[in-house]
């Protein structure tokens, strides 16, 4: 199974960590891990490439961690918050539709 747990400050996701493997399918053919990975590292890459943020993850096999910086400026939390909870529909529609792989929780 993967967990995804999100942890929030004021209502703002604040860190993002998501590990497991779904196993739905062999290593490599697996559409729900692949869904999962393409929706995190969609949402790394976008605060890096489109806001410019200065922000790093942990990515290895089967794990990813990310951690939004503090003190961001009300246009950037914004923008931050909206890409954080684009994520976070895609990765509750992929469990909506393969219940039982992905389970999503809040801190």
């Amino acid at each position: 199974m993967i967990n995804v747990r999100i942890k929030r400050v004021a209502g703002q996701v604040t860190k993002l960590v998501v590990s497991g493997h779904a196993g739905s399918a062999p290593h490599g053919k697996d559409i729900i891990c692949a869904a999962v990975s393409a929706l995190v590292q969609t949402y790394l890459f976008s605060l890096q490439r489109l806001l410019r943020l200065d922000v790093t993850a942990e990515i290895r096999d089967g794990y990813f961690s990310l951690t939004i910086p503090s003190g961001l400026a009300p246009a950037v939390q914004e923008k931050v918050s909206l890409l954080a909870e684009s994520t976070l529909v895609g990765l509750t529609e992929i469990d909506r539709s393969y219940p039982g792989f992905l389970q999503v929780s809040e801190e």
